[in-house]
């Protein structure tokens, strides 16, 4: 019954806070209004749905400074607000295609700048990172980006795709590295209920991605690639503890 009343609840808080962005945003070019829909949306659906989240936050505050590049593994939607109630800033998506067409959500996305890529199409990929390097160096827009594209199956991380690499390369960004485990018990691949559990994510010290260029973005892939495998190993850990000691099934 509960798993029932949580997506209700992320639906009409997906509507209500979907259709005041769009309105905000779009209708009355207020830019800060998205970021009050965004912060109230992702705090009901962690708060009312019985969400616990641990949150270790191990870089310095000043390093929270606009523009910052965050990387994170991906393991449920429910990775989005729980990185919005955790970062300090406020942040854009590097969304797939796909989520353009969620309603309320996507619209709201779309309306406000968020840059959607499609993988299936490399010139448009490009173009797409390009706009995202652009708005993150003119426009001071803080990114997070799931380097993997999509959500794992089993909490493993998959191979990373190399376009965020590209933007940060571009872009001599700063990347800071997140690691979050729980949320694909919460959310899972395939599912739309939503269940209530507790959450452990760990935000890592920065990268500076200006070191590396197009020639090295390997080595840069790899660096992040330990650093959030790190992390959410440590956030794995702290989850475990967080369920009175229930260890992980593999």
């Amino acid at each position: 019954m509960r798993k029932i009343i949580n997506i209700l609840i992320v639906i009409f808080a997906t509507a209500i806070f979907g259709s005041l962005a769009i309105i905000v945003t779009g209708i009355l070019r207020k830019k800060d209004g998205f970021i009050w829909c965004a912060y109230r949306w992702a705090n009901i659906l962690i708060n009312w749905c019985g969400i616990e989240i641990r949150k270790n936050i191990l870089c310095r505050n000043e390093e929270f400074v606009a523009p910052v590049l965050f990387m994170s593994n991906h393991q449920s939607h429910y990775d989005i607000p729980t990185i919005y109630c955790t970062l300090p800033i406020f942040t854009m998506f590097l969304a797939k295609k796909e989520l353009r067409k969620i309603p309320f959500l996507g619209w709201a996305m779309w309306v406000v700048g968020f840059v959607f890529i499609d993988r299936k199409k490399r010139e448009e990929a490009f173009k797409a990172i390009e706009e995202a390097a652009r708005q993150f160096v003119e426009g001071k827009r803080s990114i997070v980006i799931f380097p993997e594209g999509t959500r794992s199956k089993d909490g493993n991380i998959a191979q990373f795709k190399k376009g965020g690499f590209h933007l940060a390369v571009q872009a001599k960004a700063k990347i800071i590295p997140i690691g979050i485990w729980g949320t694909i018990k919460i959310l899972p691949r395939g599912s739309w209920l939503v269940r209530p559990g507790k959450v452990a994510i760990n935000v890592g010290e920065p990268i500076d991605a200006s070191k590396y260029t197009r020639e090295n973005l390997d080595a840069l892939m790899e660096e992040v690639r330990r650093a959030i495998e790190s992390l959410t190993e440590k956030s794995k850990k702290e989850w475990e503890e967080i369920n009175n000691g229930v260890k992980v099934q593999p």
